[in-house]
């Protein structure tokens, strides 16, 4: 029978072991994704929210498809704005820039 010895001296948090499988898996690019587009759905709001198609990241670019070209305009002159809030929400630069469509 083979016994097994615990050694203590290689004790990590919880927390330690999930950021660790994170980067290793690439996890947290995935992560980053999603919270993106959350972010980028509560800046927006339900009122601009129906006027978009979709939206998908790609590399650190939002695609936004629009249905409506006043709503193109007005996120256009916002962009630089939104990019900060989001970045600003996720305590990281994962957005450098917004494409309208």
């Amino acid at each position: 029978m083979v016994k097994l010895k615990m050694r203590r001296n290689n004790i990590n948090t919880i927390a330690e072991v999930i950021k660790k499988l994170m980067r290793n898996n690439k996890l947290s690019k995935r992560f980053d994704d999603l919270n993106v587009l959350d972010v980028w759905n509560n800046i927006i709001g339900k009122d601009l929210e129906k006027y978009i198609k979709s939206t998908k990241l790609v590399d650190d670019k939002l695609y936004v498809k629009l249905r409506s070209s006043i709503v193109r305009n007005e996120i256009s002159y916002k962009k630089t704005q939104l990019i900060q809030r989001i970045n600003k929400k996720l305590k990281k630069d994962v957005i450098k820039d917004i494409i309208l469509k």
